[in-house]
């Protein structure tokens, strides 16, 4: 397995503060891996996950960041996948990042993240606004566009007040600039993931129309758990998910779905608090996946 998950296998006896969903700038974030490593160590994280849209480009150097740090490391991806009235992701947790059919997967759905941006970026100028492309490019090759950069672009150059301002007005989904992309199914997202040697989680399961029905089909694809203790949950959206997953044999993950700081409200670097009982399991089971795929490649 890549030596970026090598970090991953030490249970922890005691309590400790996590954070199993962020971006960095190999997505949609803002700050670099190593520097996200870095803020989530000033905040007391002891457990991170990164977990970017479509790219495992950022997962070494945060892995390399994280054992300087003593911070537990989980390398993750999210995929955003396709259903009928909407969208789910799938997080994948303790991936292979140098699984073949993954990065051959991965570098189709950058390109179409390409195609997609400037399909979005030609919309708005048929509204009277010209966002260059250059204003959204990823830093790095192997680095994956997504639609913050673009609003991002819209606050800086006066177009938009904020991230959540550029997306209700012009981005979302139904909004006058919306572009869909090229997509996974959710069943072949969780088969990905599971090829990766990776544990498939639904991420903001409430985002999706079509939750809790969508389960069902999922489970029987190998999904594992449920993003149940969310950045923007409140503590009665918490339970009924924690109710769903318990019911269906799931685990039980969290994450603040932390892109950089003011992105949305909930939204900021550890800011939720996953049950310690909840993260012991999460490690558990992605150390004892770590393992079966250490021993598979020692065949």
């Amino acid at each position: 397995m890549s030596d970026c998950a090598s970090t991953v296998g030490v249970v922890p006896a005691h309590p400790i503060r996590a954070d199993l969903h962020t971006h960095s700038n190999a997505s949609d974030g803002v700050h670099a891996p190593a520097d996200l490593l870095q803020q989530a160590s000033r905040r007391g994280l002891s457990v991170v996950a990164l977990t970017d849209h479509d790219t495992t480009h950022g997962l070494s150097q945060a892995a390399d960041m994280a054992r300087e740090l003593g911070i537990i490391f989980v390398p993750g991806i999210e995929l955003s996948t396709d259903v009928g009235r909407g969208e789910i992701h799938v997080l994948g947790y303790g991936i292979s990042p140098d699984a073949g059919r993954l990065q051959e997967t991965l570098e189709r759905l950058r390109s179409s993240r390409v195609t997609r941006a400037e399909g979005i970026l030609d919309r708005l100028r048929k509204l009277g606004i010209d966002v260059p492309f250059d204003a959204i490019a990823p830093v790095e090759a192997g680095a994956s566009i997504g639609r913050p950069h673009i609003a991002r672009a819209l606050v800086t150059h006066g177009h938009a007040a904020s991230v959540r301002d550029a997306f209700d007005r012009y981005l979302g989904q139904g909004k006058p600039a919306y572009v869909a992309s090229e997509r996974l199914t959710p069943v072949d997202a969780v088969r990905l993931i599971r090829a990766a040697s990776g544990i498939p989680v639904v991420a903001h399961p409430f985002s999706s129309p079509e939750f809790p029905h969508s389960l069902p089909p999922l489970i029987a694809a190998g999904l594992v758990g449920l993003e149940v203790y969310y950045g923007e949950y409140d503590e009665d959206s918490r339970r009924v998910l924690a109710d769903i997953a318990s019911r269906h044999g799931l685990i039980a993950t969290g994450g603040s779905d932390y892109h950089g700081p003011g992105f949305k409200e909930g939204r900021e670097l550890g800011s939720v608090d996953i049950p310690s009982v909840a993260l012991s399991r999460f490690l558990e089971v992605v150390a004892a996946a770590t393992r079966q795929a250490d021993d598979r490649s020692s065949w």
